[in-house]
């Protein structure tokens, strides 16, 4: 009994790839309709960037000059810049920004609040039509602000993301792997959820959002805790999941490009995907314990992919522990791993033929990533035990909270 179970659990990921990658792909290949007509309308509407940020330094300046680089008209854009009592110079950086450009406001909170309490600072600035919250390391395409706004004529739309991809793809084996990962994401994996207008999580790095429904869905993220402890983290994926239960729709835009610095070192990598467990996490026993409402509002195939992934989650770890205490057929149990990581390696063969044609910047060394197959297991195993003992703590993820004040280099 116990040995079909852990079959059926190592099955999982084969039916998380079928959905993720198979049907993803023939529907990104062939069906029109996954993706969304878009209208570059006459009169465009009044954007306002919302810009949180902590500890990003010199880099926060980059990013906005990157937006206001944009092909948007200037007299329709805003960006609402608020340093979270950084222990850098950033809040110097976005005075700078400030200074240079007449669109660009400066604020700092009073005290460390996180980074959805910071949104909502910024969004009590902001006169914009749409909102577009940003992580503060982003550097955008010329044309991605462009391509957002250019979804939002229909009214069911209520939120619209962008394709991020990675700025410092060769430093190591870790930043080419989650290359890999990012670009699979956006370009094959979400196209499930693109057809049905349900993006589960639209990231924080590029998340658009029309004013009204921002302001319909603020007191609950600011409000979100654990048994009664405030929550800090994951804002993304929860306002996601607010605006889908709200009836709306969600889209990712291909064509909306940004660019962010992943993590190149094992603590900083593993910080963030602790603080994305989390998110994930919280989220799957959320959606079971409002499983009829999701049912309401959620295609049947994403709400049964959303499920089988958090079970998948849930489950491995345990499955672990079990086979390291009882000695599980450890032959069979390896010759699965090393099956995980030839799928992983085969994938990265088709992704850089793809990417040679169509994005030769996001390139990566096939021979390094089959040690995805490797951080999966790690991953799945000891961050998924650590998230759920630390549900009721968040910070700003890779960026820390008690980062040293370095030697300003602002101007």
């Amino acid at each position: 009994m116990i040995g079909i179970l852990i079959n059926l659990i190592f099955a999982l990921p084969l039916l998380v790839l079928a959905l993720n990658f198979g049907i993803a792909l023939l529907l990104r290949l062939g069906v029109k309709s996954t993706f969304l007509e878009k209208k570059y309308v006459a009169e465009p509407l009044r954007v306002s960037v919302l810009l949180p940020c902590f500890n990003e330094g010199e880099q926060v300046f980059r990013t906005i000059e990157s937006i206001l680089a944009s092909d948007y008209p200037m007299n329709k854009l805003e960006v609402i810049a608020v340093d979270d009592c950084s222990a850098d110079d950033t809040f110097l950086w976005i005075e700078q920004a400030a200074r240079q450009w007449s669109n660009v406001r400066a604020f700092k909170n009073s005290i460390n609040s996180g980074k959805h309490q910071t949104l909502s600072k910024a969004f009590e600035h902001s006169i914009g039509e749409v909102l577009i919250c940003i992580d503060s390391d982003c550097i955008f395409d010329k044309r991605a602000i462009a391509e957002l706004m250019a979804c939002f004529w229909d009214e069911r739309i209520g939120a619209v993301g962008g394709r991020v991809g990675v700025s410092n793809v060769r430093t190591n084996i870790l930043t080419q792997c989650q290359t890999l990962i990012y670009y699979y994401q956006y370009q094959v994996s979400k196209m499930l959820q693109n057809w049905a207008r349900n993006i589960t999580c639209i990231s924080g790095a590029m998340f658009a959002i029309r004013r009204e429904h921002f302001k319909s869905i603020e007191i609950d993220v600011k409000a979100r805790n654990w048994f009664g402890i405030g929550i800090r983290d994951g804002e993304d994926r929860y306002m996601t999941h607010l605006l889908l239960l709200k009836g709306l729709k969600t889209y990712i835009n291909t064509d909306a490009q940004c660019w962010t610095n992943v993590p190149d070192n094992i603590k900083q990598l593993f910080m963030q995907q602790l603080r994305w467990r989390r998110g994930s996490l919280r989220d799957f026993f959320w959606t079971l314990r409002t499983f009829r409402a999701n049912l309401n509002v959620l295609h049947p195939i994403v709400l049964v992919n959303m499920l089988i992934s958090g079970l998948l989650v849930i489950l491995w770890p345990w499955m672990d522990i079990y086979v390291m205490a009882a000695g599980w057929q450890i032959e069979e149990f390896f010759l699965k791993i090393l099956l995980y990581i030839s799928i992983y390696i085969c994938v990265g063969l088709i992704f850089n033929f793809y990417v040679h044609r169509h994005n030769p910047e996001q390139k990566v060394s096939v021979l390094v990533v089959g040690a995805i197959g490797l951080w999966f297991i790690a991953n799945t195993f000891l961050i998924t035990l650590l998230a759920l003992c630390t549900f009721d703590v968040g910070d700003w993820g890779t960026r820390g909270v008690t980062a040293k004040a370095g030697k300003s280099t602002a101007p």
